[in-house]
């Protein structure tokens, strides 16, 4: 039902009767969706003043399927001469199956039901409709069903006792749907497939405690859902399933204490959802499986334990410049727009984060040493080494369309090493014939990553270059006092070198590949000059490829 609802009343003048009540006359009412007919209902007709008259005698409320119009708790007050913002008891109130009818307002303000209150399956039609700071102390609170007309639905500063209150598959058809300042206790809340059309819906200063709270599969319009300043309690809050519109969303400033908090395959539409400053204690924040529309979604200095966004469809900007949290979980989410983890005005601190299966067509806004990010992937407890290694290639493809070359540098870096261990973690499993290429990545692990990073630092290579050349002088020089290899002059050179001079001389030409020829090796240091040859020609490529890459960037 929508805000195209409306109803047509007609008084008969036929007996109308319901369990024990009599009624002398009959209201039928026709229900019209668009100006179409979809149903019809009859009510018994009950005058206000019967309904004022029953409460001054200190009766039973039993208004189940009767209508009454005009009904206001604030009028038979002045009535009787009692303070209109003082609370009047009733001790048992049920409506279920009701039609309320009025002008501008239905009344409920300042009562105190004692024992529950059951206006399941019943029709407020027009106007306002007003529970101010009402007082419902034991038993269900029952609105299961209710339809709510196009108005101010007030349940402000409202106290709902320790029993369950029931909104489930209630329909709001437009205006103000208010429970700012309301207190909820132990009992469950449950609004669950409720359908709040285009009503502008405000809980913010609402209090809960430990029940759980439902919004599951509940509907909601293009006007704006505030939830700001809310404490949560412990109970669960279960929004899974439900559709938002267009209209803004915002929990800034509330906080939670320990339940789960479920926002799995819900539909936002295309405007801002701000969770600014939310503590989420303990409990675990769910938004998996989520399409978060086209507005801006921010956490900025939230805090929590763990935040999954695990499936979902990020086409927003999405603020995660968090206070504090253990654990984000960005894996299997289709980025197309801003993940923005950089921080600006304040520290972000995160512990972990996952993007294992995340395809970024977007941009995700970090920073290596700001942010910890191989702390963040490192720390990982639910990955291997292969998806660690495709997380930091995520990262590294990132921080290069981000301009972050030194970044993407480390990041590379990390992929590198990650895939050489899944690489030798699955021949070391697989065993046999898998196991001789371990020397080969001993070799990949020695002369690409420790000597050049991955051609990532040329200075390291020239360093590892200096190192070798040095360990090949030493070897000719001591090849040559074991009498296992000389070094001899071909041209009868006069200049008279110490034999250590010669080994570094000839160490250097065989290293850079020139070859005057004026010294040759003899016996082993032939051998050992073939290899420093070979292994001068590979390096010398090795920093030039290392040494561009850093000029060209």
């Amino acid at each position: 039902m929508d805000s195209t609802v409306t109803y047509q009343v007609e008084i008969l003048n036929e007996p109308f009767e319901f369990e024990t009540r009599k009624c002398d006359k009959t209201v039928l009412i026709k229900i019209l969706v668009q100006n179409q007919l979809i149903s019809k209902k009859r009510f018994g007709l009950v005058a206000k003043e019967l309904v004022y008259q029953q409460l001054k005698e200190n009766q039973e409320i039993n208004l189940s399927r009767c209508y009454v119009k005009d009904f206001s708790i604030t009028e038979y007050k002045k009535s009787i001469g009692f303070e209109t913002s003082k609370h009047i008891d009733l001790n048992y109130f049920k409506a279920e199956n009701a039609f309320f009818d009025c002008d501008l307002r239905t009344d409920f303000s300042f009562i105190s039901f004692n024992k529950g209150v059951n206006f399941e399956n019943t029709i407020f039609s027009h106007g306002n409709v007003s529970f101010f700071q009402c007082y419902f102390k034991s038993g269900v609170t029952n609105f299961k069903d209710a339809h709510f007309g196009n108005g101010e639905i007030s349940f402000q500063y409202a106290d709902f006792g320790d029993e369950n209150v029931l909104f489930n598959s209630a329909v709001f058809e437009g205006g103000v749907v208010s429970f700012v300042n309301a207190n909820f206790h132990v009992g469950q809340v449950d609004f669950k497939s409720a359908n709040f059309n285009n009503s502008k819906v405000k809980f913010h200063y609402a209090k809960f405690d430990k029940g759980d709270i439902s919004f599951q599969k509940a509907k909601f319009g293009n006007q704006t859902f505030d939830c700001r300043r809310v404490e949560f309690g412990s109970g669960k809050v279960d929004f899974r399933r439900a559709v938002f519109g267009d209209g803004f969303i915002t929990f800034d400033e509330s906080e939670f204490i320990d339940g789960k908090i479920n926002f799995r395959f819900v539909r936002f539409g295309n405007n801002d959802i701000s969770f600014k400053k939310v503590d989420f204690g303990k409990g675990v924040v769910l938004f998996e499986d989520v399409n978060f529309g086209k507005g801006h979604v921010t956490f900025a200095r939230s805090k929590s334990k763990y935040l999954s966004f695990k499936g979902s469809h990020l086409d927003v900007y999405l603020d995660l410049k968090v206070a504090e949290c253990d654990t984000i979980d960005l894996s299997d989410t289709v980025l197309r727009d801003i993940i923005d983890l950089k921080p600006v005005t304040h520290p972000v601190k995160i512990n972990t984060i996952y993007l294992n299966g995340m395809r970024n067509l977007g941009k995700i806004v970090i920073n290596w040493n700001e942010n910890r990010v191989e702390h963040l992937i490192k720390n990982q407890r639910k990955t291997n080494y292969q998806q660690k290694a495709e997380e930091f290639n995520i990262l590294k493809e990132s921080f290069r369309n981000n301009g972050q070359y030194e970044c993407e540098d480390k990041a590379y870096i990390q992929f590198k090493r990650f895939e050489q261990k899944a690489d030798m973690r699955r021949a070391i499993k697989k065993g046999g014939l898998s196991l001789i290429r371990l020397p080969y990545y001993v070799f990949r692990w020695l002369v690409f990553d420790k000597m050049g990073m991955y051609a990532t630092n040329p200075l390291r290579v020239l360093f590892s270059m200096i190192l070798i050349y040095i360990g090949f002088s030493f070897s000719f020089f001591f090849l040559h006092y074991l009498n296992l290899g000389d070094i001899i002059n071909s041209v009868g050179a006069v200049d008279q070198l110490h034999y250590l001079q010669i080994s570094f001389y000839h160490s250097a030409i065989t290293f850079l590949t020139i070859g005057y020829g004026d010294y040759y090796p003899t016996g082993f240091s032939r051998t050992i000059s073939i290899v420093e040859g070979w292994t001068g020609l590979f390096l010398m490529s090795y920093f030039t490829v290392a040494f561009v890459r850093k000029i060209l960037r």
